[in-house]
C-alpha cells in the first residue's frame, strides 16, 4: 500500500490544474523562503501566469 504522506507525481497539465489551489499555497512558501529577490520574483510571476489560467485553457492529452 502507497504510503499516505508520499504525494504521486503529477501526470499532465489537467492534473496540474486539479491541485493547483494546493501547490500555489505550496509555492508561497517557497516564494517567502527565498534569499534571492531575483528568484523570489520569478516564482511570484510563475503563480500569477497560472492563476491566469482557466480550464478552458487546460486540455487533456490525447
Amino acid at each position: 500500500m502507497p504510503d499516505e504522506e508520499t504525494p504521486r507525481p503529477i501526470a499532465d497539465a489537467v492534473d496540474f490544474y486539479s491541485r493547483w489551489p494546493r501547490l500555489r499555497a505550496r509555492a508561497h512558501v517557497l516564494i517567502d523562503s527565498q534569499d534571492n529577490r531575483e528568484d523570489a520574483e520569478l516564482l511570484r510571476w510563475m503563480v500569477r501566469l497560472i492563476d491566469m489560467l482557466g480550464p478552458n485553457d487546460i486540455h487533456p492529452r490525447r
